[in-house]
């Protein structure tokens, strides 16, 4: 497995697969590139070169016990871009992975990107602040924190309802989505669950031009759309939002076949035919 050591030695995990227009996946908060697996697969097979990694103390990438910070997170995205030389990149995040790509492009510029594909982002901003009124309490949040560390599986497995909503989602898939979770070091879903709601994006999102396509669920518990996705877009000065009647945060399961139309209509010379496949 191919493997990028970073500027303080922490070794990250990528998988690169495919040839064509290039595809880089950040996962969301606690789990791993293997989040991606399916909609890779398909999009590998209709032409796409996609490229994934483990964010460091994730999956198959190095432990990491220093100070959690989105611009450490969004360097080492910067790493591996460098490292593979890519360009004219679309980058594709799902949650806390979208404050990665955010980040990245309003830390490191433009140069190596064309666009970007944010699903169900925690953006701009999740917690409660004085000009973010309607943000969350930090006491909810700390009672987040209290009840994942009391037990990291059983929290999974209470969630998980709410995270995919009414859909169907094959076991397998489920138990995995468990799995990646809890093998996570505690410690690092705490800090990380942390920074992601008290990192403040709204500057970094109202100095990006690139085009970005914001996908979210209209029944997002995790992210709820009128806090994340549709103030995201707004801020951004180039963007398509795409509201998913009935998602919720796991759509990138329950929905992957927008996800997959997003996507491509959103990428180096799509047909005019598939720019007829998003209707909102």
């Amino acid at each position: 497995m191919p493997t990028l050591l970073t500027a303080d030695r922490t070794p990250i995990h990528y998988t690169d697969a495919g040839a064509g227009p290039v595809l880089m996946f950040t996962h969301s908060w606690g789990l791993n590139s293997g989040q991606w697996r399916d909609i890779i697969e398909q999009l590998v097979h209709k032409g796409f070169r996609c490229v994934s990694y483990d964010r460091r103390g994730h999956g198959d990438s190095g432990a990491y016990a220093g100070e959690w910070t989105v611009d450490l997170l969004a360097d080492d995205l910067a790493g591996l871009l460098d490292e593979l030389d890519l360009r004219d990149v679309t980058l594709v995040g799902h949650s806390l992975g979208c404050g990665e790509i955010v980040r990245y492009l309003s830390r490191h510029g433009t140069a190596r990107v064309s666009r970007a594909v944010l699903v169900a982002p925690q953006l701009p901003l999740v917690v409660k602040t004085a000009d973010n009124p309607d943000g969350v309490d930090e006491a909810m949040l700390e009672a987040v924190l209290t009840a994942l560390k009391s037990d990291v599986r059983q929290w999974c497995i209470d969630n998980l309802a709410p995270f995919f909503g009414d859909h169907p989602v094959p076991p397998d898939v489920a138990g995995s989505t468990v799995d990646q979770v809890a093998a996570v070091p505690v410690e690092t879903l705490a800090a990380t669950q942390w920074m992601g709601a008290h990192t403040d994006y709204r500057a970094d999102l109202a100095g990006l031009d690139l085009p970005v396509v914001v996908i979210h669920g209209d029944a997002d518990v995790s992210a709820p759309i009128e806090l994340t996705g549709r103030r995201t877009a707004a801020l951004l000065p180039n963007a398509r939002l795409i509201e998913i009647p009935g998602a919720a945060h796991g759509l990138y399961v329950t929905h992957a076949d927008r996800i997959i139309d997003a996507i491509r209509v959103h990428s180096p010379a799509p047909t005019a035919a598939e720019r007829t496949q998003i209707t909102r």
